[in-house]
């Protein structure tokens, strides 16, 4: 697949955007806590951006559908720089909490991305260009993170500042580059791009994706039983201090970014996204149990190892399969419902890891991680996900 202008440009626009995310996500703890925040309230600091990006993802999905791609990235953009900004200047946690959920309804502006790159590819070039999500992605929380901890020495409010400049920088970009692909003379005259419950309805009933829908739901939720714990369990089984956990972080951010742009693309050339999914799947499990049943550091790397490849081929190939069956007309709203899923299972995860690391057993939140990703694996080899559209 040759890399089109319009897919450097969207790669470009979410690189730039999760940089300001990252910029400032380690540090939202830190911030709660000077204004007496206790671990709960911290806790639901942190959920509250992805519960509204689970209310918001599939409504801007499908505004673009129907309004265009741009014009609705471009206003998500501002909606996640107004968050930056309210969150620099806050003097309080109820600010706090308005600065996320801000950020939060905004956030779910990746449903768009992916369906301008459901636009501008055909079925057999889909999974390869959703990669490149991915691939920002990677980068962004490779950067972002390191760049808002060198950031929060002059001050707290700082890194929440360039983040909001970085978001004004996705907007120039968008307005300056971002060529429409959506008709929208012809989309506000279609009934297929009319935001409703009987249309949402319609969608969700379609086969293959709400098997997807399940299977992006339970991925989702593995990762965040253990996500949160990770630092604390390799802290707790190896005595690993904060910069070797960043160094950990970083290890997989570098290996999520190779399976994009180099195993993704490889794999695609020999096999079709049914079969990578089970491949994914698999690695995913593979991993979390290791994890389980380390006792020594080489087996740990080799877990995470396993990590970033099967996560890094689970999603691309989702998306791509999921966008294969709707028309274009609602590419946005259905990669918007999967965001949903997505959010709905990294609301429920840290809660439920949490409960299960400190209440019964430190290791216990990697097993219940590696038997859901097993059940997830053995559904991927008994479901048939074959594309059925002719779009």
């Amino acid at each position: 697949m040759r890399l089109n202008k319009a897919l450097i440009t969207i790669f470009l626009i979410v690189f730039i955007d999760l940089l300001g995310f990252g910029i400032i996500l380690p540090l939202l703890p830190f911030i709660a806590q000077k204004y007496q925040a206790n671990a709960a309230q911290i806790g639901l600091l942190t959920a509250t951006y992805s519960f509204f990006q689970l209310l918001a993802a599939p409504v801007l999905g499908r505004l673009s559908d129907r309004f265009g791609r741009k014009k609705i990235l471009i206003l998500s953009q501002l909606g996640s720089a107004l968050g930056f900004i309210i969150l620099a200047f806050a003097n309080s946690l109820p600010l706090l909490f308005l600065s996320r959920i801000i950020d939060g309804l905004t956030g779910g502006n990746i449903s768009i991305a992916q369906a301008y790159i459901a636009d501008v590819t055909d079925k057999k070039n889909r999974a390869r260009g959703m990669g490149l999500i991915g691939a920002a992605f990677g980068l962004g929380f490779i950067f972002g993170p390191a760049l808002g901890g060198a950031l929060s020495k002059i001050s707290y409010s700082t890194p929440a500042l360039v983040a909001a400049f970085v978001s004004f920088l996705t907007v120039l970009t968008t307005i300056l580059f971002l060529k429409e692909t959506v008709n929208t003379k012809k989309a506000l005259e279609s009934p297929k791009t009319e935001f409703s419950f009987k249309e949402l309805k319609i969608v969700l009933l379609i086969p293959n994706l709400s098997f997807l829908i399940i299977i992006f739901f339970l991925i989702n939720l593995a990762f965040s039983l253990t996500q949160g714990n990770l630092a604390l369990w390799t802290e707790k089984t190896f005595g690993y201090d904060p910069s070797k956990n960043g160094f950990i972080f970083a290890y997989v951010g570098v290996l999520a970014v190779l399976v994009q742009v180099v195993v993704l693309p490889f794999l695609l050339k020999k096999l079709n996204e049914n079969i990578i999914l089970k491949i994914a799947s698999f690695n995913l499990f593979l991993s979390f149990f290791l994890i389980f049943l380390s006792k020594n550091e080489p087996i740990f790397y080799l877990a995470l190892t396993f990590m970033p490849l099967g996560n890094g081929l689970a999603n691309p190939s989702i998306q791509s399969i999921a966008s294969k069956d709707v028309p274009k007309e609602e590419y946005g709203g259905t990669l918007g419902l999967l965001q949903s899923a997505g959010s709905m299972g990294r609301i429920l995860g840290p809660i439920i890891g949490g409960e299960l690391f400190y209440l019964f057993n430190k290791d216990l939140p990697f097993l219940f991680a590696s038997i859901i990703l097993f059940l997830v694996f053995l559904a991927n080899l008994v479901y048939k996900t074959e594309s059925k559209a002719k779009n």
